[in-house]
């Protein structure tokens, strides 16, 4: 890739990361910050299912737009709300304000499925599972540096956090404004615009297209059913890797004692795991076995880890086990994301990526509600042994999908190389 193609990819990971980096610094205090507003554990759960409620309803939505109107303006709007989100946080005198304030929040955040969209429209088909992996990397050292940043900053007060949260919100949306150039292509948006006439004539005109439009990520599923089984895909790993993540330190409790300090460690490991995966091996994994086979491998090292999980007794084999894992993620993320974007055409990338980042954060709902009741009910171990049947019953799902992927993708991809094509002999 040139230089001209290089700097939005570069510039999107950036963002991705402070947008990350700002949400990660209020994620460990606001249980804390709910309690002072009168929270219960349901208040303090209610206060972060809120959030990922508004990002399932609206992350198909803000995909939507950036197909019709633009990634920039989106991106840019969206970390605007975000700001706003913070401050009305750190100035919520009471529970209720602070729900909104995490509803607006979740509306704010769910700009994934639009950055997702900016790598699809920048990266020729062969980098993007590249470009992909990059947004994660950028995501997963967000989730590092953000909570560090919010545990050095609580001790100078309870809504110092929310305050500097608010502020690094401000600066992305600056370095946005100043630097990220559009990069949805004018000629390939105006037919979409175009493509529904019919819609103009329902009550409302503009209106009714409008709302039409808000929701075109659900007729895409229901049209195309590669694109359904990847969301499907998308949603099993989902649930199977959050239930993970939210038992995690139950069981390590159960299984060797340890306390946060311990498991703050062990998930620092995961992470540089993850990063490293994302950021620098899915390129060269791709080259070797690409997109379809790394994306059934990373489900079946999935399947497996998670199930060498419950069955850890020491320590060399849980960190050989949450490895495995972590690996797993690390590659499966990305080649679901470069898969859809290949089943689509230009025009729908957004609505596409965004819906299917929706029902992932649907997924970040389930898993953590069913593996509490499963572990309560069955033991510390039943939460991975049942996400390991989850991942391989994505598995099987995944498969027939992707023996088609490459009719699907010959179908649209003439045009991406076009995109691509033209947007470089330009530049």
């Amino acid at each position: 890739m040139n230089r001209t193609k290089c700097s939005p990819l570069f510039l999107m990971a950036l963002t991705i990361f402070i947008d990350f980096a700002s949400f990660g610094i209020v994620l460990p205090l606001l249980p804390f910050w709910a309690e002072r507003r009168g929270a219960g554990p349901v208040g303090v759960g209610l206060a972060i299912t809120i959030y990922a409620l508004a990002q399932f309803i609206f992350t198909p939505v803000l995909g939507t737009l950036s197909d019709r109107y633009g990634r920039r303006p989106i991106i840019l709007a969206s970390l605007l709300i975000e700001a706003l989100s913070l401050a009305l946080a750190a100035l919520a005198g009471s529970l209720p304000i602070l729900f909104v304030a995490r509803f607006i929040g979740g509306l704010g955040a769910s700009n994934i499925g639009s950055a997702q969209a900016v790598v699809a429209d920048v990266t020729p088909a062969q980098g993007r599972a590249r470009g992909m992996g990059l947004i994660g990397a950028a995501i997963g050292l967000g989730f590092v540096v953000g909570p560090a940043l919010g545990g050095l900053l609580a001790p100078l007060g309870p809504a110092v956090p929310f305050w500097a949260a608010m502020i690094v919100a401000l600066a992305n949306a600056l370095l946005v404004l100043r630097f990220l150039p559009e990069t949805r292509q004018m000629e390939i948006a105006r037919p979409t615009m175009n493509r529904e006439p019919t819609v103009g004539t329902l009550p409302g005109g503009q209106v009714s297209r409008f709302i039409v439009g808000l929701f075109a990520g659900w007729r895409q599923v229901l049209r195309h059913p590669v694109v359904a089984r990847l969301v499907v895909v998308n949603l099993l790993f989902t649930v199977a890797f959050t239930a993970m993540e939210a038992v995690f330190p139950l069981f390590t409790q159960h299984s060797f004692s340890w306390t946060a300090r311990q498991n703050g460690y062990i998930f620092t490991y995961a992470g540089i795991v993850i990063v490293l995966m994302q950021g620098g091996m899915v390129g060269q994994l791709v080259k070797r076995l690409g997109e379809r086979r790394l994306l059934i491998a990373g489900l079946v090292m999935l399947a497996a880890g998670l199930a060498l999980l419950a069955w850890s007794t020491s320590l060399a084999l849980l960190l050989v086990a949450l490895g495995i894992v972590s690996m797993s993620d690390g590659a499966v993320t990305p080649m679901v994301s470069a898969l859809l974007s290949f089943a689509n055409p230009p025009t729908t990338r957004g609505e596409t990526l965004g819906l299917a980042q929706a029902v992932a954060g649907l997924g970040r709902v389930i898993g953590p509600l069913a593996a509490g009741s499963i572990l309560a009910t069955l033991g510390p171990g039943a939460p991975f042994f049942v996400g390991s049947a989850l991942v391989v019953l994505a598995a099987l799902i995944a498969l027939p999908a992707l023996s088609s992927k490459h009719e699907v993708s010959l179908r649209h991809l003439a045009a991406d190389v076009q995109t691509v094509s033209t947007a470089q002999d330009r530049s």
